[in-house]
């Protein structure tokens, strides 16, 4: 007999809400009958209307997080020190630790205090590593290989010791796309539309990623899953895909050829070399954790996510479309 589910939480806080992620969950939310309040460092036009915002400096203002927290029956908390690659900061794992770990407890405790019963914790992949020949599973000990991934590990062990008791299940999501992508995908969208060869060719590995759109889908399964209480779920589309394959994906949704080349291992590796050393002083395309990034697997297995009710809401297609078309918009076509 299948397990009865919980029924949606009425309000619901996000923080991020702002962010990429942020704007998918907040909608998807108001489609779901939620009333949703949005934890925002300043007043933001964007959010759709009837999005109450509460103001906050950041996540150690604990009067602003316990006006946020008041009254919510759940918190969706997003909002992090993301993975940047070239890091000013002296200390990188203080100052990760003191946004994603530190931030996360505050939070935790203020909506604990203001009787709030659900807890959703967007973590990472990067909390297990770098990626692996093996696709990931929710068993696989936990290796973070740099401050941002030990960060939101630490911040998923805080989670778990400080939220005994109520529904507070943590998801680790991979690479992220649709509208309003950034970082690494909108520099593969910009590289592919402009025609640019990409030295792919060759390239046999396998990479997880999720659409936007689908990790929505997972937040609510979660947030209504019973035995997701205390779970840690790995998200993506299930889709699992080769760089070379993810280079024609975005040039079909653009409507651009795919210009792949062949580049050989050796010389790749010779010139992240070189790209580490000039990486020191100046800003370079390609490093050795670059390279690693392009050409390395890092796949996860949502079967446990699946166990819970959730399906993949929509296609890669269908998420690559979607990203396709607002970055048409940004940048027409020349």
């Amino acid at each position: 007999m299948p397990e009865e589910r919980l029924s949606l939480p009425g309000s619901v806080l996000v923080t991020g809400a702002t962010g990429f992620l942020g704007a998918y969950v907040v909608e998807g939310l108001l489609k779901m009958g939620v009333a949703v309040r949005a934890l925002v460092r300043s007043e933001h036009a964007g959010l759709p209307a009837g999005v109450r915002q509460v103001r906050a400096a950041d996540l150690s203002d604990r009067a602003a997080l316990r006006a946020a927290c008041r009254g919510v029956d759940a918190v969706v908390h997003l909002a992090a020190r993301t993975h940047v690659l070239r890091d000013s900061a002296a200390d990188p794992l203080d100052r990760f630790g003191w946004v994603n770990v530190e931030g996360t407890r505050v939070l935790l405790r203020e909506a604990l205090d203001a009787g709030a019963t659900r807890f959703v914790n967007a973590s990472s992949v990067k909390a297990v590593g770098e990626g692996s020949p093996e696709c990931w599973t929710e068993e696989v000990p936990a290796r973070p290989a740099d401050a941002y991934g030990v960060s939101k590990l630490e911040a998923e062990q805080v989670v778990r010791e400080e939220a005994a008791g109520i529904h507070a299940p943590v998801l680790r999501l991979p690479l992220l796309y649709g509208a309003g992508l950034r970082a690494n995908m909108l520099r593969l969208f910009r590289t592919v539309d402009r025609g640019v060869p990409v030295p792919v060719g060759g390239i046999c590995n396998r990479r997880s990623l999720a659409y936007a759109g689908n990790v929505v889908a997972a937040i609510e399964t979660v947030l209504t899953a019973p035995a997701a209480r205390d779970a840690t779920l790995f998200v993506s589309d299930d889709d699992d895909v080769s760089t070379p394959e993810l280079v024609r994906r975005i040039a079909a949704a653009l409507e651009r050829p795919a210009r792949i080349v062949p580049c050989p291992r050796t010389f790749a590796r010779l010139a992240a070399r070189a790209g580490d050393v000039v990486g020191r002083a100046l800003p370079v395309p390609l490093t050795t954790s670059a390279l690693e990034r392009l050409t390395g697997s890092l796949c996860v297995d949502v079967s446990a996510l699946r166990r819970l009710g959730w399906a993949p809401r929509y296609t890669m297609a269908e998420g690559m479309a979607d990203a396709a078309s607002w970055y048409r918009a940004v940048h027409p076509r020349a």
